[in-house]
């Protein structure tokens, strides 16, 4: 049995935060000399990979189900379904990354199939994660205060609040 081949990997997806689901390379092919069908595939962020940012998905067809573990940083494509529905499916893999404050390391994807008999060698397409300074962010504000003249230092609005999402510590105001 010769195993199956992953080709035309190897691109890069540049990602920016807020970016939402994006398709990592819709430009990879398959194939299998003496197999018409495939039973799985694995994508895998194999370096650089953030648990609780990094996300893979894919779009579900032809009988080819999957799942991603958050913990591992695999998406498992099951069923049997042709060597050309598998490339679709492949095609249709996105990257997401959830933080508001993304680790910018590189992340390696890498990319296996599997005929039910032999695993295809891996081929790598990477990612590259910008991450976006978000401004600060002042809420709360807006009260009314009464002064009267001879009322002394007086609290202008003691309600407001400030928040960042990608940073602990403001440097002014």
């Amino acid at each position: 049995n010769d195993a199956p081949v992953v080709s035309g990997a190897g691109g890069t997806l540049a990602f920016t935060e807020g970016d939402g689901a994006t398709v990592i390379d819709d430009a990879l092919s398959l194939s299998d000399v003496d197999s018409a069908n495939l039973t799985g595939a694995t994508v895998t962020i194999s370096a650089n990979f953030a648990g609780g940012q990094d996300v893979l998905a894919f779009t579900a067809a032809n009988g080819i189900s999957g799942s991603f573990s958050t913990s591992t940083g695999v998406l498992t494509l099951s069923g049997s379904a042709t060597v050309a529905q598998y490339e679709l499916a492949l095609e249709s893999v996105t990257y997401n990354n959830t933080s508001e404050d993304p680790s910018t390391l590189s992340r390696t994807i890498t990319w296996r199939v599997n005929d039910g008999s032999s695993l295809s060698s891996a081929v790598t397409s990477t990612v590259t994660v910008a991450a976006v300074n978000d401004a600060p962010v002042v809420s709360g504000a807006g009260g009314t205060l009464a002064f009267t003249e001879g009322d002394g230092a007086t609290v202008i609005d003691d309600a407001l609040s400030l928040s960042d999402v990608d940073s602990a510590n403001l440097t002014g105001a």
